[in-house]
């Protein structure tokens, strides 16, 4: 076994080496997560399969009833027109989510169900994601397949090159087991056994914000309990400081004063100052007149030196009061910006 094997793919932390669960699977001390080798499975295995799905069964309905429910509103939230489905095996989601409404609906499927879902899908690839040319996709969504993956951080390297710029990635996994009862999962297609933590963990580590996080999805009677888990590409490093820069500059449309200088000031408006067109930091308390932040001295509110610009009040519990004494010495209240309104628009 490599060194690589020997780390866990979630988290990158060493694993024992004896394998401590029934299955051959290695165990995570730090996210719990369970691994083990590809040897018994390749591709030509699921490409002989088909019927994967009895659509006559009670916990089919259930578990397609569950999906769509959780795609189709996120298709209005996020104006999708492109949808990715890894592991669409015979398109039942897919037709739901299509009917009624004007959008794209893809599907991976390697097992012969692909044919069937060729009829119903707008295309259907039989590669893995990663022989698919990058594409632009608001939605990828991928249920119950990323456990029958070895190198789960390529196929999410591959999903990145499949999305667009603020597309979401919707990913289900057995929770452990998946069943509350079972100690290990000893399916044989089954390559890992994901927590929470491990699923998170995995996201953040290959580029993804997990948005929201789950428990308790029913797939089938002896997969009950799923790990459900939406995310978008994480911003690059210095993105949410140049949209603050933006936002500043938007709501005080050019130079302003800067009123509070206090806890929130330091945390909200100082990080930014080299960026920001500061005319005069103010403040009510003499003890911290002349005080220097960067190239500014902190002084009181003067009538005849401060006049036109516009005023951000950098306290949020603070804000009303100062806001108050400032109207009292005649201030107009356009002239006020409270930190709130350049925060609150995230």
């Amino acid at each position: 076994m490599s060194a690589t094997d020997a780390l866990c793919p979630c988290c990158a932390s060493p694993a024992p080496q004896a394998a401590a669960t029934p299955g051959d699977y290695r165990s995570c001390p730090c996210c719990g997560h369970r691994w083990r080798q590809a040897g018994r499975i390749d591709a030509a295995h699921y490409q002989s399969l088909s019927a994967r799905n009895d659509a006559d069964t009670p916990w089919f309905k259930r578990k397609m009833d569950s999906r769509q429910a959780l795609i189709q509103p996120l298709v209005g939230e996020i104006g999708a027109r492109r949808i990715l489905e890894v592991g669409c095996a015979e398109g039942e989601l897919g037709q739901r989510i299509k009917a009624g409404l004007t959008l794209r609906y893809d599907g991976i499927e390697l097992s012969r169900d692909a044919v069937q879902a060729g009829q119903v899908l707008d295309q259907v690839f039989t590669t893995p994601a990663a022989g698919i040319p990058p594409a632009s996709y608001d939605l990828i969504a991928s249920f119950h397949v990323l456990e029958h993956i070895a190198d789960v951080g390529a196929e999410l390297a591959s999903w990145t090159n499949l999305l667009s710029e603020n597309g979401l990635i919707v990913v289900e996994v057995p929770n452990r087991a998946g069943h509350p009862w079972l100690e290990s999962d000893l399916n044989p297609e089954h390559l890992h056994q994901f927590t929470p933590v491990s699923l998170s963990l995995l996201l953040a580590r290959h580029g993804w914000d997990c948005t929201n996080l789950s428990t308790g999805h029913y797939e089938s009677p002896v997969y009950p309990d799923s790990i459900r888990a939406i995310a978008r590409l994480a911003k690059p490093t210095g993105w949410g400081r140049q949209k603050l820069i933006e936002r500043f500059r938007l709501i005080t449309g050019g130079p302003f004063f800067v009123y509070g200088i206090g806890g929130d000031f330091k945390n909200y408006i100082e990080p930014l100052l080299d960026d920001l067109d500061v005319r005069a930091l103010l403040d009510s308390a003499p003890d911290k007149w002349g005080q220097s932040i960067g190239q500014h001295a902190i002084g009181g509110y003067d009538a005849e030196r401060h006049t036109a610009l516009p005023i951000v009040i950098s306290s949020i519990k603070f804000g009303r009061n100062i806001k108050a004494q400032l109207l009292a010495q005649g201030i107009a209240a356009q002239r006020l910006i409270g930190l709130e309104e350049i925060y609150a628009s995230a």
